[in-house]
């Protein structure tokens, strides 16, 4: 066997073996990307969730406290607009 045969052989064996390697990591880059969205998509799940156990113990609150919520609700309203009011004099 002549050389150039056998650099042509070798070639190919590494041309093979880049492939394997290049397939390899192209299903382990498939799998990590559908695990990143697996988990993307619980975190999105348990946010909401969360949000609606929120929501519910403050229309709870709000049921069970009216005057209190109503007088929270006040001074809310009342030092937003202070300090948007504020803010539009600066300017």
């Amino acid at each position: 066997m002549g050389r150039a045969e056998e650099f042509a052989r070798e070639f190919k064996l590494l041309k093979a073996e880049s492939n394997r390697i290049k397939q390899r990591a192209r299903e382990n880059y498939l799998e990590q990307v559908s695990d990143f969205s697996e988990k993307i998509k619980h975190m999105g799940d348990e946010a909401g969730t969360k949000a609606k156990q929120v929501i519910d113990k403050v229309g709870d609150y709000i049921t069970k406290n009216p005057q209190k919520s109503a007088l929270v609700g006040l001074g809310v309203g009342i030092g937003l607009g202070l300090a948007i009011g504020l803010l539009i004099r600066r300017k």
